[in-house]
């Protein structure tokens, strides 16, 4: 079972996919956006093309199943359609990590807090998580995940890594705010 396409105010999030002409568009972006340098500089090291290739199709074949859950959208404007960048959610039992690239071009336009907030709806409203976390290097670079994720609830748990020398953030189900249905 696919995951949903989702939206927010200015994007479409459709979920990565392989296997038709449509998703040339997600192959690319993909391939792009984990084989650059200046993308991936505070993640991990770049992919090579090859690798970039295969870990495009393992993640689409995640899309596809049930278990273990994990979930990727590409995130594009609406209207232009123009690639933004990739969000997804890695499941590990009742929790889910979160997490996205985004094309330079894109950086510092708020697009990581608005397509986070529809993932994370996603997240507690579909897939039935208990807690979204996010966890990266406790570095200078920790401070602006702060404020990315403050503003969508999550906090930063003290010692909370799997790691040493990692901090993570975390938003428990008791404190998400649910969208409002109208009508």
């Amino acid at each position: 079972m696919s995951p949903a396409t989702l939206e927010s105010p200015r994007f479409l999030l459709a979920p990565l996919h392989a296997g038709d002409a449509g998703d040339a568009g997600d192959r690319a972006l993909y391939c792009a956006l984990y084989t650059s340098a200046e993308v991936m500089a505070r993640i991990m090291p770049p992919l090579s093309p090859a690798q970039a290739l295969a870990a495009f199709e393992r993640t689409c074949r995640h899309n596809a199943r049930d278990h273990p859950g994990h979930r990727h959208w590409s995130v594009r404007e609406k209207g232009s359609g123009r690639a933004a960048g990739i969000v997804g959610l890695l499941r590990d039992g009742d929790a889910v990590e979160i997490g996205g690239v985004l094309l330079p071009a894109w950086w510092r336009r708020g697009v990581s807090r608005e397509a986070y907030r529809s993932v994370i709806d996603h997240a507690f409203g579909t897939m039935d998580a208990d807690v979204v976390f996010g966890e990266r290097e406790d570095d200078d670079h920790a401070r602006v995940i702060d404020r990315l994720f403050a503003p969508l609830g999550l906090v930063r748990v003290a010692g909370g890594g799997r790691r040493p020398g990692r901090c993570r953030w975390e938003l428990r189900r008791s404190g998400w705010n649910p969208p409002r249905r109208i009508g």
